[in-house]
């Protein structure tokens, strides 16, 4: 129960920062909206954005599941997932963008497969990644 609890701050403190950001996003550089995206890589994930970027679909999950307890490793590719799309909407580089989608699809259909849970917001960002990557 208390474990349980612990994942949904968690994820309810995700989720809040980061909404956060998208909004005051057009209130900040370019440059500094960068920065604390990225920073939240390190401090939900313990990694940098490049060891993400860098790393294969299949890596990032296996990193994930050595890091942090079984409970929560679900939620936490869910939420790097989001981020990881988030971070690609903002890359100036196409092919770059792509690439990070694609991670991002990768694990949303993981979460898919492996979640005990249907959701109707992950089918529905799977369906706007795919428009972007144009699959």
């Amino acid at each position: 129960m208390l474990e349980r609890d612990y994942i949904k701050r968690l994820l309810q403190q995700f989720y809040e920062a980061l909404e956060l950001l998208w909004i005051k996003k057009e209130k900040i550089s370019a440059f500094e909206y960068q920065l604390q995206l990225y920073s939240l890589y390190q401090t939900y994930f313990r990694e940098s954005e490049q060891f993400f970027h860098s790393q294969e679909p299949e890596a990032v999950i296996d990193y994930l599941k050595r890091t942090f307890p079984e409970t929560e490793c679900l939620e936490r590719l869910e939420m790097l997932a989001e981020l990881m799309y988030r971070d690609a909407l903002e890359q100036k580089d196409f092919a770059r963008a792509r690439s990070l989608m694609q991670k991002a699809y990768y694990w949303l259909e993981y979460l898919d497969r492996h979640s005990d849970t249907f959701s109707f917001e992950r089918r529905n960002k799977m369906g706007q990644i795919q428009t972007f990557i144009g699959a």
